[in-house]
């Protein structure tokens, strides 16, 4: 199957184990070295039955470890294939497309806050498919860096990090590269829709809700805030984003991880001594962590509210704090009366 989708001169990413690890090679070269001294020991000066004895053994060892350098190889789960018509997962019973290139689609990148495990959401007016990836190993970790920087940060719950079919971080580097190149587009947009089934799309200059549109490269007022409903048996705790610029005003709601334990996750990787993230991804790490703080707040009016799913609330927010500010000025105070 690889050999026909290279043909096409498509990009091929392995989906889950990696064809040899670092180890599985290390044994490679034990067994190629046992063969050597087999090889030696056969014109060693020595008697002829202990010249093949020798060799003989050497060949038995070097046969059990390349046996099991062979059983520690596991294929592939499937294939990602990047192409002139667009991303697809491709496995021995089917396929199924990520993304088409001759459409409108959305790349948003979402990490963990050790930058370990990282989740694609592909979007489109049609549908939202996901991609995981984690990184695989202390070589895989070092090519990661891009993904990190680009990525937003999420709580691990939302990232199914315990995905076998995940790409390697280098597999997910070169994915990201052939989408910048192909549709670079894409990675400042999403397609979503509400709980009523309108429309939440944000497309670089602009945030579209059903028929209300916001224009990102003027002047907004926005906050967040979060807030708490009772319900019959529980209390709810919910986040929300308010967004207003001039006659139009929306509130884009959905819920929070359990606890915010993610948000306590973000400040430690941020801030302590020896960390191992890079400085520009710690940076974006507290950044995000500072969008993702909200004033306790009362519940908006329902029929304003636009519930969306929790992981876009983050690329939202990035959105907006980098859209200009409505800038308040103060009415100046009336002068007293015989004063100029």
């Amino acid at each position: 199957m690889r050999s026909s989708l290279a043909a096409r001169g498509s990009l091929q990413l392995p989906l889950g184990h990696p064809a040899a690890g670092g180890a599985l090679s290390a044994r490679g070269v034990v067994a190629a070295g046992l063969v050597a001294c087999a090889i030696a020991a056969a014109v060693a000066p020595w008697g002829p039955w202990a010249r093949a004895a020798a060799a003989l053994a050497l060949v038995a060892l070097a046969a059990k470890v390349h046996q099991a350098t062979g059983r520690g190889r596991r294929p592939p789960h499937g294939w990602l294939v990047v192409d002139a018509e667009g991303v697809r997962r491709v496995d021995d019973a089917s396929q199924a497309t990520l993304a088409d290139f001759s459409e409108p689609f959305g790349v948003t990148l979402f990490a963990d806050v050790a930058r370990s495990n990282f989740l694609f959401a592909f979007t489109s007016a049609r549908a939202t498919r996901y991609l995981s990836a984690r990184v695989q190993g202390a070589d895989d970790a070092a090519l990661a860096g891009a993904l990190g920087q680009r990525a937003v940060t999420a709580d691990a719950s939302d990232l199914r990090a315990s995905d076998e079919s995940a790409l390697s971080a280098a597999s997910a580097a070169r994915l990201l590269a052939e989408i910048s190149r192909r549709a670079p587009a894409a990675l400042d947009r999403f397609y979503l829709s509400d709980a009523t089934g309108d429309s939440v799309v944000l497309d670089r200059a602009e945030l579209r809700v059903g028929s209300r549109r916001i224009d990102l490269s003027a002047p907004l007022e926005w906050r967040a805030s979060v807030f708490q409903e009772r319900g019959v048996s529980a209390t709810s705790v919910s986040q929300a984003t308010w967004v207003r610029q001039a006659d139009v005003e929306i509130v884009l709601v959905a819920s929070v991880p359990p606890e915010g334990r993610w948000l306590r996750g973000v400040d430690v990787a941020g801030r302590r001594p020896g960390s191992t993230l890079g400085e520009e991804v710690r940076e974006g790490v507290l950044r995000d962590l500072l969008l993702m703080q909200g004033s306790a707040g009362e519940p908006p009016p329902r029929e304003m509210r636009r519930a969306i799913d929790r992981v876009f609330m983050l690329p939202l927010r990035r959105a907006l704090d980098r859209a200009p500010r409505v800038s308040r000025v103060e009415a100046p105070r009336p002068r007293p009366e015989g004063r100029p």
